[in-house]
C-alpha cells in the first residue's frame, strides 16, 4: 500500500494526545461518611469497574477514529506491479512533407526538434522514431547533430504503423513471468 500525501502520516503523532489525556485524568474522590458503608463499597466497586471499562473503551475509539482522519488525508492506495516500474520514452517526429511550413522564421518540424531537443534531460534514454530513421536507447546528447541534420522525406506512416513501430520498442528486455 502506497499513500498519496505520506508526510501527513506525522499527525499519527497526535494520538499521545488521548492517550495523555487518558493517563493524567486524575479524579480525587471525596470520601463522605455514611451511615451504611457496607452497600456503598459493593456499588461503588462495581461502578468503577465499568466506569474505567468506559474509560479503556472510549479512548480505544478516540484512537481510531483520529488514525482512520490521518489515514483518508494521506489517501492510500494500491497500485499494480506495472505501475510502480521505469517507464520507456517512445517519440514519433514526424518529418513528411507536410511539416515544411514556415512558422516564427523556421519550418513547423524544425521548430519540432528543437523543441524536443530543449525539452527532454540529457540523461534521460529514450527511442526516437521518424519516417525513415530510428535511434533505440539514445539520449538527447547521442543524436543530437543528428536531429538536426535530418531531411524531409515523402514516406508517411499512417497511425496503424505508428502505434504497431512504437510497441516493437523495448529498451530492457521483457523478463518471462516465474510460476
Amino acid at each position: 500500500m502506497q499513500f498519496k500525501h505520506p508526510e501527513l502520516l506525522w499527525a499519527l503523532l497526535l494520538l499521545l494526545i488521548p492517550i495523555f489525556i487518558h493517563l493524567f485524568q486524575l479524579r480525587r474522590f471525596r470520601k463522605t461518611p455514611f451511615t451504611n458503608v457496607k452497600v456503598l463499597q459493593r456499588i461503588q466497586s462495581e461502578s468503577r469497574k465499568s466506569s474505567t471499562l468506559k474509560k479503556w473503551l472510549l479512548l480505544l475509539s478516540r484512537l481510531g477514529l483520529l488514525a482512520g482522519l490521518v489515514i483518508a488525508f494521506a489517501q492510500p492506495f494500491t497500485a499494480l506491479e506495472s505501475a510502480l516500474r521505469e517507464k520507456e520514452t517512445v517519440i514519433y517526429l514526424d518529418n513528411s512533407f507536410s511539416t515544411q511550413a514556415r512558422a516564427d522564421n523556421a519550418t513547423v518540424f524544425e521548430n519540432a526538434v528543437q523543441q524536443l531537443i530543449q525539452s527532454i534531460p540529457k540523461d534521460e534514454v529514450f527511442s526516437l522514431f521518424t519516417n525513415d530513421r530510428t535511434f533505440k536507447a539514445v539520449t538527447v546528447d547521442d543524436i543530437q547533430n543528428d536531429l538536426l541534420t535530418l531531411k524531409h522525406t515523402s514516406d508517411q506512416l499512417n497511425l496503424s504503423e505508428i502505434s504497431l513501430k512504437s510497441s516493437t520498442f523495448s529498451v530492457r528486455k521483457k523478463q518471462p513471468k516465474k510460476t
